[in-house]
């Protein structure tokens, strides 16, 4: 038992060494302080930028489309959620798709679109399926 507490003590240190830009991040993005986004943001590029961290770019995504944090720029959201989805998020994947699909903070490219959408419906997405069936009649 001892052994199994020490191996979960472990493996959660290491994902909060690995993770602590992200946890960090998270607790300046809800902390009511719109003082301390700019901090967030900066943490949460530094964790894209030096450790290709998804769950980073996919939350730089978010910040920058939504309306919460006062700093819509489509543009930048099109891009960190795009490193996402390169990375292999599948959230990102379809926002990534609907993005291209609408051209929406990108160019409008439907063929980009059904690459993302083709990627989630081999691995079994039954989203990404349908909405795949509507694209290819494009």
């Amino acid at each position: 038992m001892k052994k199994i507490l020490l191996f979960i003590s472990i493996a959660i240190l290491l994902y909060a060494a690995i993770n602590h830009k992200f946890l960090v991040a998270i607790s300046y993005l809800h902390d009511n302080d719109p003082g301390n986004d700019s901090k967030a943001v900066t943490l949460l590029q530094e964790a894209v930028e030096d450790d290709h961290d998804t769950k980073s770019a996919f939350l730089l995504g978010y910040y920058y489309r939504s309306p919460r944090f006062h700093a819509i720029d489509l543009k930048r959201s099109h891009t960190y959620y795009l490193k996402a989805a390169q990375w292999g998020d599948d959230d990102a994947k379809m926002i990534v798709a609907w993005q291209f699909y609408k051209g929406i903070g990108c160019k409008k490219d439907i063929e980009k679109s059904k690459t993302f959408l083709t990627q989630l419906a081999i691995r079994g997405n039954e989203k990404a399926k349908e909405i795949l069936k509507f694209v290819m009649r494009q």
